[in-house]
């Protein structure tokens, strides 16, 4: 059986999405890619304002 893939639509301006462009073109990486791994990292990156 296959497994479900999570999906996520995302609307960006010019300027977001330049910069992403920008972004994935310097890592080598597709644009998903780019944007899955800014996700992941803000999810394990520590809050400081709840201290």
């Amino acid at each position: 059986m296959a497994t479900k893939k999570s999906r996520l639509n995302v609307t960006l301006n010019d300027l977001e999405r330049e910069k992403l462009e920008k972004l994935a073109e310097e890592s080598g990486l597709s644009l998903s890619r780019t944007i899955a791994q800014l996700i992941r990292k803000a999810k394990v990156k520590p809050n400081d304002k709840e201290s």
